[in-house]
Protein backbone atom coordinates (compact mmCIF):
# COMPACT_ATOMS: atom_id res chain seq x y z
CA UNK A 1 0.00 0.00 0.00
CA UNK A 2 1.35 3.18 -1.12
CA UNK A 3 0.52 6.48 0.90
CA UNK A 4 0.77 10.26 0.01
CA UNK A 5 2.40 12.47 2.22
CA UNK A 6 4.65 15.70 1.41
CA UNK A 7 8.06 14.97 2.60
CA UNK A 8 8.76 18.45 4.00
CA UNK A 9 6.27 17.31 6.79
CA UNK A 10 6.67 13.80 7.44
CA UNK A 11 10.69 14.75 7.99
CA UNK A 12 9.83 17.64 10.38
CA UNK A 13 6.87 14.81 12.04
CA UNK A 14 10.16 12.05 12.23
CA UNK A 15 12.48 14.45 13.97
CA UNK A 16 9.69 16.10 16.70
CA UNK A 17 8.19 12.50 17.30
CA UNK A 18 11.68 11.18 18.04
CA UNK A 19 12.49 14.35 20.49
CA UNK A 20 9.02 13.73 22.39
CA UNK A 21 10.18 10.27 23.05
CA UNK A 22 13.25 11.08 24.72
CA UNK A 23 10.76 13.36 27.09
CA UNK A 24 10.94 17.21 25.58
CA UNK A 25 7.94 18.84 26.71
CA UNK A 26 8.40 22.17 25.35
CA UNK A 27 8.77 24.54 21.81
CA UNK A 28 8.99 27.84 21.52
CA UNK A 29 8.01 29.04 17.77
CA UNK A 30 8.40 31.96 15.58
CA UNK A 31 6.17 32.52 12.98
CA UNK A 32 7.64 32.49 9.49
CA UNK A 33 6.94 30.74 6.09
CA UNK A 34 10.36 28.27 5.48
CA UNK A 35 9.54 26.78 8.70
CA UNK A 36 6.02 25.86 7.87
CA UNK A 37 6.74 22.05 8.70
CA UNK A 38 8.69 22.31 11.14
CA UNK A 39 5.79 24.38 13.17
CA UNK A 40 2.89 22.86 11.51
CA UNK A 41 4.52 19.15 12.85
CA UNK A 42 4.91 20.79 16.49
CA UNK A 43 1.53 21.99 16.46
CA UNK A 44 0.02 18.37 15.47
CA UNK A 45 2.21 16.88 18.55
CA UNK A 46 0.51 16.50 21.72
CA UNK A 47 3.49 15.33 23.88
CA UNK A 48 5.00 18.82 23.20
CA UNK A 49 3.36 22.11 25.15
CA UNK A 50 4.39 24.65 21.95
CA UNK A 51 4.64 28.66 22.66
CA UNK A 52 3.88 31.02 19.68
CA UNK A 53 6.15 34.29 19.77
CA UNK A 54 6.78 36.85 17.21
CA UNK A 55 9.90 38.21 18.38
CA UNK A 56 12.99 35.43 17.80
CA UNK A 57 14.99 37.14 20.56
CA UNK A 58 12.45 36.86 22.52
CA UNK A 59 11.42 33.68 22.08
CA UNK A 60 14.60 31.94 22.42
CA UNK A 61 15.39 34.20 26.00
CA UNK A 62 12.01 32.34 26.94
CA UNK A 63 12.92 28.98 26.12
CA UNK A 64 16.09 29.62 28.12
CA UNK A 65 13.60 30.50 31.37
CA UNK A 66 11.33 26.96 30.84
CA UNK A 67 14.90 24.74 30.55
CA UNK A 68 16.24 27.35 33.48
CA UNK A 69 12.82 26.13 35.26
CA UNK A 70 12.62 22.81 34.14
CA UNK A 71 16.75 21.42 33.83
CA UNK A 72 15.78 19.93 30.14
CA UNK A 73 16.14 21.34 27.01
CA UNK A 74 13.20 23.58 25.09
CA UNK A 75 13.28 23.61 21.17
CA UNK A 76 13.17 26.88 19.35
CA UNK A 77 12.19 27.04 16.07
CA UNK A 78 12.63 29.90 13.27
CA UNK A 79 12.34 30.74 9.86
CA UNK A 80 15.64 31.55 7.66
CA UNK A 81 17.42 34.30 7.03
CA UNK A 82 18.13 37.07 10.02
CA UNK A 83 15.54 35.69 12.05
CA UNK A 84 17.99 32.89 12.66
CA UNK A 85 20.17 35.35 13.36
CA UNK A 86 17.79 36.95 16.46
CA UNK A 87 18.56 33.75 18.44
CA UNK A 88 22.35 34.67 18.90
CA UNK A 89 22.30 36.01 22.21
CA UNK A 90 20.46 33.59 23.97
CA UNK A 91 22.24 30.67 22.33
CA UNK A 92 25.41 32.70 23.76
CA UNK A 93 24.02 32.70 27.01
CA UNK A 94 23.23 29.14 27.06
CA UNK A 95 26.51 28.08 25.68
CA UNK A 96 27.91 29.71 28.50
CA UNK A 97 25.71 28.66 31.45
CA UNK A 98 24.82 25.47 30.03
CA UNK A 99 21.60 25.24 29.79
CA UNK A 100 20.02 22.90 27.08
CA UNK A 101 18.31 24.24 23.71
CA UNK A 102 17.98 22.51 20.75
CA UNK A 103 17.88 25.47 18.68
CA UNK A 104 16.05 24.43 14.93
CA UNK A 105 16.41 26.77 11.73
CA UNK A 106 14.29 26.32 8.78
CA UNK A 107 16.67 27.07 5.83
CA UNK A 108 16.60 27.83 1.82
CA UNK A 109 17.97 25.03 0.06
CA UNK A 110 21.96 24.93 0.44
CA UNK A 111 22.08 25.21 -4.17
CA UNK A 112 20.59 29.00 -3.40
CA UNK A 113 23.32 30.37 -1.47
CA UNK A 114 24.82 33.36 -3.18
CA UNK A 115 22.42 33.58 -5.68
CA UNK A 116 20.61 36.89 -4.55
CA UNK A 117 17.58 34.43 -3.38
CA UNK A 118 15.41 36.30 -1.27
CA UNK A 119 15.84 35.81 2.56
CA UNK A 120 18.77 33.44 2.18
CA UNK A 121 21.74 33.73 3.78
CA UNK A 122 24.74 30.84 4.82
CA UNK A 123 23.89 28.71 7.87
CA UNK A 124 26.01 26.72 8.05
CA UNK A 125 27.29 26.22 11.28
CA UNK A 126 25.85 29.65 11.83
CA UNK A 127 26.41 29.78 15.88
CA UNK A 128 30.08 27.96 14.98
CA UNK A 129 31.58 28.34 18.70
CA UNK A 130 28.46 28.65 20.75
CA UNK A 131 27.10 25.38 20.35
CA UNK A 132 27.69 22.30 21.98
CA UNK A 133 26.46 20.15 18.50
CA UNK A 134 25.85 21.40 14.76
CA UNK A 135 24.09 19.25 12.10
CA UNK A 136 22.37 20.29 8.72
CA UNK A 137 20.18 17.57 7.96
CA UNK A 138 20.09 18.01 4.51
CA UNK A 139 17.03 18.02 1.77
CA UNK A 140 14.61 15.27 3.08
CA UNK A 141 15.03 12.21 1.35
CA UNK A 142 12.12 9.46 2.63
CA UNK A 143 14.27 6.15 2.47
CA UNK A 144 14.84 4.54 5.39
CA UNK A 145 18.43 4.97 5.78
CA UNK A 146 17.94 8.80 5.45
CA UNK A 147 14.92 8.06 8.15
CA UNK A 148 17.32 6.61 11.02
CA UNK A 149 20.03 8.79 10.47
CA UNK A 150 17.19 11.89 11.22
CA UNK A 151 16.57 9.72 14.15
CA UNK A 152 19.68 9.51 15.18
CA UNK A 153 20.44 13.36 15.02
CA UNK A 154 17.21 14.29 17.19
CA UNK A 155 18.51 11.71 20.17
CA UNK A 156 21.51 13.37 19.84
CA UNK A 157 20.31 16.44 20.06
CA UNK A 158 18.27 15.73 23.12
CA UNK A 159 21.34 13.89 25.15
CA UNK A 160 24.19 16.39 24.00
CA UNK A 161 22.05 19.22 24.96
CA UNK A 162 21.30 17.82 28.49
CA UNK A 163 23.90 15.05 29.66
CA UNK A 164 26.85 14.56 27.83
CA UNK A 165 27.84 18.49 27.13
CA UNK A 166 25.28 20.38 28.44
CA UNK A 167 24.27 23.57 26.56
CA UNK A 168 22.52 24.35 22.99
CA UNK A 169 22.76 22.61 19.92
CA UNK A 170 21.77 23.56 16.56
CA UNK A 171 19.82 21.75 13.90
CA UNK A 172 19.63 23.30 10.55
CA UNK A 173 16.76 22.13 7.97
CA UNK A 174 16.80 22.96 4.47
CA UNK A 175 13.55 22.88 2.24
CA UNK A 176 12.21 22.90 -1.17
CA UNK A 177 8.59 24.03 -1.38
CA UNK A 178 6.09 22.93 -1.47
CA UNK A 179 5.98 23.09 2.32
CA UNK A 180 2.64 22.83 3.57
CA UNK A 181 0.97 19.02 4.65
CA UNK A 182 -1.42 18.87 2.48
CA UNK A 183 0.57 19.38 -1.25
CA UNK A 184 1.96 15.92 -1.57
CA UNK A 185 5.27 15.59 -3.13
CA UNK A 186 5.86 11.79 -2.49
CA UNK A 187 4.11 8.39 -2.51
CA UNK A 188 5.56 6.21 -0.31
CA UNK A 189 5.44 2.43 1.14
CA UNK A 190 3.93 1.33 4.64
CA UNK A 191 7.11 -0.12 5.64
CA UNK A 192 8.57 3.41 5.49
CA UNK A 193 6.19 4.32 7.17
CA UNK A 194 6.38 2.21 10.07
CA UNK A 195 9.85 3.26 10.19
CA UNK A 196 9.18 6.48 10.71
CA UNK A 197 7.89 6.19 14.24
CA UNK A 198 9.66 6.94 16.79
CA UNK A 199 12.39 4.39 18.42
CA UNK A 200 11.84 3.80 21.95
CA UNK A 201 14.76 5.36 24.51
CA UNK A 202 16.22 5.07 27.29
CA UNK A 203 18.01 8.30 28.02
CA UNK A 204 20.42 7.48 30.49
CA UNK A 205 20.85 10.67 33.18
CA UNK A 206 24.28 10.10 34.09
CA UNK A 207 27.22 12.22 32.41
CA UNK A 208 29.03 9.35 30.64
CA UNK A 209 31.58 12.17 30.07
CA UNK A 210 32.49 12.78 33.90
CA UNK A 211 35.34 10.24 34.49
CA UNK A 212 37.02 10.17 37.78
CA UNK A 213 40.50 12.10 37.37
CA UNK A 214 42.54 10.21 40.47
CA UNK A 215 45.86 11.90 40.01
CA UNK A 216 44.15 15.60 40.51
CA UNK A 217 42.31 13.90 43.24
CA UNK A 218 45.00 12.77 45.50
CA UNK A 219 46.92 16.30 44.99
CA UNK A 220 43.61 17.43 46.98
CA UNK A 221 43.67 14.96 49.05
CA UNK A 222 47.34 15.36 50.12
CA UNK A 223 47.31 19.03 50.27
CA UNK A 224 44.26 18.34 52.51
CA UNK A 225 46.31 16.12 54.76
CA UNK A 226 48.99 18.45 54.88
CA UNK A 227 47.39 21.65 56.00
CA UNK A 228 43.35 21.80 57.05
CA UNK A 229 43.38 26.12 56.22
CA UNK A 230 41.27 26.12 53.42
CA UNK A 231 38.07 27.64 51.71
CA UNK A 232 35.28 26.86 49.56
CA UNK A 233 33.93 29.21 47.00
CA UNK A 234 30.52 28.67 45.10
CA UNK A 235 29.81 30.75 42.15
CA UNK A 236 26.61 30.84 40.22
CA UNK A 237 25.34 27.74 39.44
CA UNK A 238 22.36 24.76 39.39
CA UNK A 239 23.35 22.25 42.38
CA UNK A 240 21.45 19.57 43.20
CA UNK A 241 20.48 18.62 46.69
CA UNK A 242 22.65 16.23 47.18
CA UNK A 243 25.66 18.76 46.61
CA UNK A 244 24.20 21.28 49.19
CA UNK A 245 23.52 18.54 51.62
CA UNK A 246 27.34 17.28 51.19
CA UNK A 247 28.54 20.30 51.37
CA UNK A 248 27.48 21.33 54.94
CA UNK A 249 28.36 18.15 56.28
CA UNK A 250 32.03 18.63 54.68
CA UNK A 251 32.48 22.06 55.53
CA UNK A 252 31.88 21.59 59.48
CA UNK A 253 33.74 18.47 59.33
CA UNK A 254 36.79 20.15 58.59
CA UNK A 255 36.10 23.64 59.82
CA UNK A 256 36.15 25.03 56.09
CA UNK A 257 34.50 28.53 55.69
CA UNK A 258 31.87 28.45 53.03
CA UNK A 259 32.06 31.62 50.52
CA UNK A 260 28.59 31.56 48.43
CA UNK A 261 27.71 33.91 45.49
CA UNK A 262 23.83 35.06 46.17
CA UNK A 263 23.71 33.13 42.14
CA UNK A 264 24.76 30.42 43.47
CA UNK A 265 21.16 29.94 45.76
CA UNK A 266 22.99 28.16 48.69
CA UNK A 267 21.94 31.18 50.88
CA UNK A 268 18.34 30.96 50.65
CA UNK A 269 17.80 27.13 50.85
CA UNK A 270 15.70 25.42 53.45
CA UNK A 271 18.12 23.56 55.26
CA UNK A 272 20.89 26.06 55.75
CA UNK A 273 25.13 25.53 55.92
CA UNK A 274 26.17 26.17 59.02
CA UNK A 275 29.61 27.78 58.11
CA UNK A 276 28.14 29.79 55.56
CA UNK A 277 29.86 33.47 55.14
CA UNK A 278 27.54 35.74 52.88
CA UNK A 279 29.57 38.81 53.67
CA UNK A 280 32.43 37.94 52.03
CA UNK A 281 32.98 40.32 49.45
CA UNK A 282 32.95 43.10 52.67
CA UNK A 283 35.68 41.53 54.10
CA UNK A 284 38.29 40.71 50.57
CA UNK A 285 37.80 44.27 50.73
CA UNK A 286 39.91 45.27 53.46
CA UNK A 287 43.60 44.91 52.92
CA UNK A 288 44.09 43.71 56.70
CA UNK A 289 41.56 40.57 55.77
CA UNK A 290 44.84 38.52 55.09
CA UNK A 291 46.07 38.94 58.40
CA UNK A 292 43.02 37.41 60.09
CA UNK A 293 42.04 34.73 57.03
CA UNK A 294 45.01 33.45 54.94
CA UNK A 295 43.83 29.73 53.52
CA UNK A 296 45.94 27.45 51.99
CA UNK A 297 43.93 26.32 49.50
CA UNK A 298 40.61 26.90 48.00
CA UNK A 299 38.14 24.56 46.44
CA UNK A 300 35.48 26.34 44.03
CA UNK A 301 32.42 25.10 42.48
CA UNK A 302 30.07 26.94 39.77
CA UNK A 303 30.73 29.31 38.06
CA UNK A 304 32.85 33.21 38.68
CA UNK A 305 31.83 34.84 41.96
CA UNK A 306 29.98 38.05 40.97
CA UNK A 307 32.24 40.08 43.23
CA UNK A 308 35.51 42.03 41.48
CA UNK A 309 36.98 42.19 44.75
CA UNK A 310 36.93 38.69 45.26
CA UNK A 311 38.23 37.93 41.66
CA UNK A 312 41.05 40.64 42.65
CA UNK A 313 41.62 38.78 45.84
CA UNK A 314 42.01 35.48 43.64
CA UNK A 315 44.72 37.05 41.82
CA UNK A 316 46.56 37.67 44.75
CA UNK A 317 46.45 35.02 47.06
CA UNK A 318 48.87 32.55 47.17
CA UNK A 319 46.33 29.25 48.49
CA UNK A 320 46.75 26.42 45.77
CA UNK A 321 43.04 26.54 43.75
CA UNK A 322 41.31 23.99 42.42
CA UNK A 323 38.02 24.18 40.30
CA UNK A 324 35.72 21.21 40.15
CA UNK A 325 32.85 20.29 37.82
CA UNK A 326 31.44 17.67 35.77
CA UNK A 327 32.69 19.35 32.61
CA UNK A 328 36.12 20.65 33.11
CA UNK A 329 34.69 24.18 32.76
CA UNK A 330 37.65 26.41 33.38
CA UNK A 331 36.31 29.32 35.75
CA UNK A 332 39.33 31.29 36.36
CA UNK A 333 41.06 34.26 34.91
CA UNK A 334 44.26 33.33 36.29
CA UNK A 335 44.53 30.14 34.66
CA UNK A 336 46.17 29.23 37.74
CA UNK A 337 43.66 26.82 39.24
CA UNK A 338 43.98 22.84 38.69
CA UNK A 339 40.98 21.30 37.19
CA UNK A 340 39.13 18.35 38.49
CA UNK A 341 36.53 16.67 36.08
CA UNK A 342 33.89 14.83 38.67
CA UNK A 343 30.44 15.78 39.96
CA UNK A 344 30.57 18.08 43.00
CA UNK A 345 28.30 16.04 44.85
CA UNK A 346 30.49 13.34 44.30
CA UNK A 347 33.69 14.44 44.87
CA UNK A 348 32.62 16.23 48.30
CA UNK A 349 31.61 12.72 49.30
CA UNK A 350 35.18 11.00 48.27
CA UNK A 351 37.00 13.34 50.04
CA UNK A 352 34.66 12.88 53.23
CA UNK A 353 35.73 9.42 53.56
CA UNK A 354 39.43 10.39 54.02
CA UNK A 355 40.99 9.82 57.88
CA UNK A 356 42.39 12.99 58.73
CA UNK A 357 43.22 13.66 62.33
CA UNK A 358 41.15 15.89 64.63
CA UNK A 359 44.19 17.96 66.02
CA UNK A 360 44.77 18.94 62.58
CA UNK A 361 41.71 20.83 62.22
CA UNK A 362 41.72 24.43 63.23
CA UNK A 363 38.41 26.43 64.27
CA UNK A 364 39.75 29.65 65.05
CA UNK A 365 39.39 31.07 61.55
CA UNK A 366 35.87 30.09 60.62
CA UNK A 367 35.40 31.55 64.07
CA UNK A 368 36.50 35.32 63.62
CA UNK A 369 34.86 35.37 60.61
CA UNK A 370 31.24 33.78 61.28
CA UNK A 371 31.39 36.76 64.06
CA UNK A 372 32.56 38.72 61.56
CA UNK A 373 30.08 38.31 59.55
CA UNK A 374 27.54 38.84 62.16
CA UNK A 375 28.80 42.46 62.55
CA UNK A 376 28.65 43.47 59.36
CA UNK A 377 24.68 41.77 59.04
CA UNK A 378 23.87 44.37 61.58
CA UNK A 379 25.97 47.25 60.48
CA UNK A 380 24.28 46.39 56.75
CA UNK A 381 20.34 47.07 58.54
CA UNK A 382 21.29 50.02 59.89
CA UNK A 383 22.98 51.57 56.82
CA UNK A 384 20.19 50.42 54.34
CA UNK A 385 16.99 50.09 56.57
CA UNK A 386 16.91 53.11 58.75
CA UNK A 387 16.98 55.77 55.97
CA UNK A 388 14.50 58.82 54.76
CA UNK A 389 14.39 57.62 51.16
CA UNK A 390 14.00 54.12 49.39
CA UNK A 391 17.20 52.87 48.83
CA UNK A 392 18.06 50.17 46.11
CA UNK A 393 19.86 47.46 48.48
CA UNK A 394 16.61 48.07 50.76
CA UNK A 395 14.31 47.30 47.90
CA UNK A 396 15.83 43.97 47.18
CA UNK A 397 15.96 42.74 51.25
CA UNK A 398 12.60 43.77 51.59
CA UNK A 399 11.69 41.92 48.99
CA UNK A 400 13.72 38.57 49.78
CA UNK A 401 11.93 38.95 53.20
CA UNK A 402 8.68 39.45 51.98
CA UNK A 403 8.32 36.99 49.27
CA UNK A 404 6.90 33.19 50.32
CA UNK A 405 8.89 29.97 50.73
CA UNK A 406 9.60 27.85 47.69
CA UNK A 407 9.57 31.21 45.32
CA UNK A 408 11.49 31.77 42.15
CA UNK A 409 13.53 35.07 41.64
CA UNK A 410 15.04 35.99 38.60
CA UNK A 411 17.94 39.01 39.12
CA UNK A 412 18.72 41.12 36.52
CA UNK A 413 22.01 41.85 35.48
CA UNK A 414 24.09 45.26 36.25
CA UNK A 415 23.00 46.44 39.93
CA UNK A 416 20.31 44.20 40.72
CA UNK A 417 22.48 41.05 41.03
CA UNK A 418 25.51 43.15 42.33
CA UNK A 419 23.05 44.36 45.14
CA UNK A 420 21.91 40.95 45.54
CA UNK A 421 25.30 39.05 46.10
CA UNK A 422 26.83 42.08 48.54
CA UNK A 423 23.89 42.15 50.60
CA UNK A 424 21.40 39.24 50.76
CA UNK A 425 21.57 37.26 54.22
CA UNK A 426 20.81 33.87 54.57
CA UNK A 427 16.96 33.17 54.35
CA UNK A 428 16.07 29.65 55.51
CA UNK A 429 12.92 30.14 52.12
CA UNK A 430 14.13 27.98 49.81
CA UNK A 431 14.02 30.63 47.12
CA UNK A 432 14.99 29.26 43.98
CA UNK A 433 17.52 32.10 42.26
CA UNK A 434 17.79 32.20 38.58
CA UNK A 435 19.93 34.33 36.90
CA UNK A 436 21.92 34.78 33.54
CA UNK A 437 25.33 35.35 34.16
CA UNK A 438 26.48 33.44 31.34
CA UNK A 439 27.83 36.57 29.51
CA UNK A 440 26.04 38.82 32.14
CA UNK A 441 23.99 40.72 29.08
CA UNK A 442 20.95 42.91 29.66
CA UNK A 443 19.37 41.70 27.20
CA UNK A 444 16.18 39.16 27.52
CA UNK A 445 15.88 39.49 31.22
CA UNK A 446 12.52 39.64 31.08
CA UNK A 447 11.92 36.86 28.50
CA UNK A 448 13.65 34.72 30.65
CA UNK A 449 11.81 35.29 33.73
CA UNK A 450 8.51 34.64 31.80
CA UNK A 451 10.05 31.28 30.95
CA UNK A 452 10.47 30.62 34.46
CA UNK A 453 7.40 31.54 35.66
CA UNK A 454 5.59 29.83 32.34
CA UNK A 455 7.35 26.28 33.24
CA UNK A 456 6.70 26.71 37.45
CA UNK A 457 3.58 26.74 40.00
CA UNK A 458 5.69 28.47 41.90
CA UNK A 459 5.20 32.55 42.26
CA UNK A 460 7.94 34.19 39.94
CA UNK A 461 9.52 37.65 40.86
CA UNK A 462 11.64 39.62 38.38
CA UNK A 463 14.10 42.41 39.93
CA UNK A 464 15.10 44.57 37.25
CA UNK A 465 16.49 47.89 36.34
CA UNK A 466 15.20 50.49 34.37
CA UNK A 467 17.56 50.05 30.91
CA UNK A 468 17.61 46.08 31.24
CA UNK A 469 13.69 46.53 31.33
CA UNK A 470 13.78 48.82 28.29
CA UNK A 471 16.03 46.50 26.43
CA UNK A 472 13.03 43.70 26.43
CA UNK A 473 9.98 45.34 25.91
CA UNK A 474 9.02 43.30 23.25
CA UNK A 475 8.51 40.56 25.79
CA UNK A 476 5.36 42.33 27.73
CA UNK A 477 3.62 41.01 24.70
CA UNK A 478 4.57 37.43 25.70
CA UNK A 479 3.25 37.96 29.22
CA UNK A 480 -0.17 39.87 28.31
CA UNK A 481 -0.36 36.98 25.43
CA UNK A 482 -0.17 33.90 27.37
CA UNK A 483 -1.12 35.74 31.02
CA UNK A 484 2.11 34.82 32.15
CA UNK A 485 1.55 35.61 36.44
CA UNK A 486 5.47 37.50 36.35
CA UNK A 487 5.68 39.82 39.56
CA UNK A 488 8.49 42.25 38.10
CA UNK A 489 9.82 44.89 41.01
CA UNK A 490 10.89 47.79 38.32
CA UNK A 491 13.98 49.59 39.75
CA UNK A 492 14.22 52.92 37.52
CA UNK A 493 17.22 54.91 38.75
CA UNK A 494 17.22 56.84 35.35
CA UNK A 495 19.84 55.59 33.63
CA UNK A 496 22.92 52.92 33.81
CA UNK A 497 23.93 53.47 37.43
CA UNK A 498 26.39 50.73 37.35
CA UNK A 499 28.44 52.95 35.29
CA UNK A 500 29.19 54.85 38.54
CA UNK A 501 31.30 52.54 40.10
CA UNK A 502 33.54 53.01 37.27
CA UNK A 503 36.64 55.42 37.31
CA UNK A 504 35.30 57.14 34.14
CA UNK A 505 32.42 58.45 36.14
CA UNK A 506 34.82 61.10 37.42
CA UNK A 507 34.99 62.28 33.63
CA UNK A 508 31.28 64.50 33.96
CA UNK A 509 31.09 65.79 30.23
CA UNK A 510 31.43 62.39 28.97
CA UNK A 511 29.88 60.23 31.78
CA UNK A 512 26.07 62.00 31.28
CA UNK A 513 26.26 61.84 28.38
CA UNK A 514 27.62 58.23 26.93
CA UNK A 515 27.25 56.27 29.55
CA UNK A 516 24.09 57.21 32.13
CA UNK A 517 21.89 57.52 28.63
CA UNK A 518 18.84 57.80 30.75
CA UNK A 519 15.78 56.62 28.51
CA UNK A 520 13.23 59.26 30.40
CA UNK A 521 10.68 56.74 29.36
CA UNK A 522 7.40 56.70 30.86
CA UNK A 523 7.44 53.08 31.64
CA UNK A 524 3.72 53.41 33.25
CA UNK A 525 2.17 54.34 29.66
CA UNK A 526 4.72 51.00 28.23
CA UNK A 527 2.94 48.82 30.40
CA UNK A 528 -0.40 50.05 29.64
CA UNK A 529 -0.34 50.38 26.16
CA UNK A 530 0.68 45.62 26.52
CA UNK A 531 -2.78 45.86 29.23
CA UNK A 532 -0.85 44.71 31.66
CA UNK A 533 -1.26 45.90 35.53
CA UNK A 534 1.04 48.60 37.18
CA UNK A 535 1.37 50.44 40.14
CA UNK A 536 4.21 52.88 41.19
CA UNK A 537 5.63 52.43 44.63
CA UNK A 538 6.82 55.03 46.34
CA UNK A 539 7.12 53.86 49.84
CA UNK A 540 8.78 50.60 51.30
CA UNK A 541 6.28 49.61 53.38
CA UNK A 542 3.53 49.38 50.22
CA UNK A 543 6.12 47.54 48.33
CA UNK A 544 5.94 44.73 51.30
CA UNK A 545 2.61 44.25 51.80
CA UNK A 546 2.13 43.93 47.79
CA UNK A 547 5.00 41.36 47.89
CA UNK A 548 3.22 39.73 50.51
CA UNK A 549 -0.34 39.00 49.11
CA UNK A 550 0.64 39.20 44.87
CA UNK A 551 1.75 34.96 45.18
CA UNK A 552 -1.71 35.06 44.75
CA UNK A 553 -1.82 36.59 41.18
CA UNK A 554 -2.76 35.28 37.93
CA UNK A 555 -1.77 37.95 35.75
CA UNK A 556 1.23 39.91 35.45
CA UNK A 557 2.08 42.91 37.06
CA UNK A 558 5.19 45.58 36.98
CA UNK A 559 5.64 47.28 40.52
CA UNK A 560 8.04 50.43 39.52
CA UNK A 561 10.19 52.26 42.06
CA UNK A 562 11.83 55.31 41.40
CA UNK A 563 15.46 56.17 42.92
CA UNK A 564 17.75 58.08 43.43
CA UNK A 565 20.91 56.12 42.05
CA UNK A 566 23.41 58.96 43.94
CA UNK A 567 21.55 58.46 46.84
CA UNK A 568 22.17 54.51 47.26
CA UNK A 569 25.73 54.48 45.91
CA UNK A 570 26.58 56.59 48.93
CA UNK A 571 24.67 54.41 51.16
CA UNK A 572 26.92 51.54 50.12
CA UNK A 573 30.09 53.36 50.76
CA UNK A 574 29.26 53.75 53.95
CA UNK A 575 28.32 50.54 54.30
CA UNK A 576 31.65 49.48 53.34
CA UNK A 577 33.04 52.67 55.30
CA UNK A 578 31.75 50.88 58.17
CA UNK A 579 32.62 47.14 57.32
CA UNK A 580 36.19 47.97 57.07
CA UNK A 581 36.76 49.72 60.56
CA UNK A 582 35.41 46.68 61.85
CA UNK A 583 37.87 44.13 60.30
CA UNK A 584 40.71 47.50 61.12
CA UNK A 585 39.54 46.94 64.33
CA UNK A 586 39.56 43.47 64.82
CA UNK A 587 42.98 42.98 63.54
CA UNK A 588 43.91 45.01 66.20
CA UNK A 589 42.36 43.29 68.58
CA UNK A 590 43.65 40.13 67.23
CA UNK A 591 47.50 41.46 67.21
CA UNK A 592 47.12 41.98 70.68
Amino acid sequence: MRIKVNRNYLWSNIFFDQLAECGLKYACISPGSRNTPLTYALSQNKKIKSFVIIDERSSAFFALGIAKQTNSPVVVVTTSGTAAAELYPAIIEAYQNRVPLIICTADRPAYLRNTGSNQTIDQENLYNKHVRLFCDTGLPKLEIKKVKMLKKIAGDAYKISSITDCGPVHINFPFEKPLEPNSFTDEIEEKLLLESLADEVLVDAKNEAAKIETKEIDKVISLFKKNNSGLITVGPGNFSSEFSANLEKFSAMFALPVFADSSSGLRFKANSISNLIENYDALVRCDSFSKIFSPKFILHFGRTLTSPKFDKYLQETLAKRFVINKYSDLFDSSKKSLLIRMDEAEFLNLLMQQKIADEKISYSSIKSLKLLNEKFAKVKSNVFNKTPKINEPEILLNVLNAVPPNSNLMIGNSLPVRDLDYFAAAINKNINIFQNRGVSGIDGITSTALGICAASKNPTYLIIGDLSFYYDINSLLIAKQYDIPLITILINNDGGAIFKFLPISEYKDVFEKYFITSTKLQFKKVVDAFDIDYKEIKDMQDLINHIKVSYARTKPVVFEIKTNADYSLSLRKKYWKNANKIIENYVRTYEN
